[in-house]
């Protein structure tokens, strides 16, 4: 008998068309927004929405209005996340 094992780490998966419903119309501040939490580290941002009963406010990307995420709408921090 023989397997093969494939480790990988945790990688977040968006949920395009709520993310696009934050900025309407607006593709360049949808991908900011994606690309600001892709650089964050993995583990900070896991406790802070967990920290805050799953909604974090992000205001701190340059000349782009806030917006309040919500882990399990808007972005999931797992694949398997998604499909449960």
């Amino acid at each position: 008998m023989s397997f093969t094992i494939i480790l990988t780490r945790p990688a977040l998966l968006f949920n395009s068309k709520a993310m696009h419903t934050l900025y309407p119309g607006n593709t360049k501040f949808v991908h900011n927004l994606q690309t600001y939490l892709l650089s964050r580290d993995y583990s900070n941002l896991k406790s802070e929405f967990q920290n805050g009963n799953h909604k974090k406010i992000i205001n701190s990307i340059e000349k782009q209005p806030a917006v309040e995420l919500l882990l399990g709408e808007h972005f999931f921090l797992t694949v398997a996340d998604h499909y449960l």
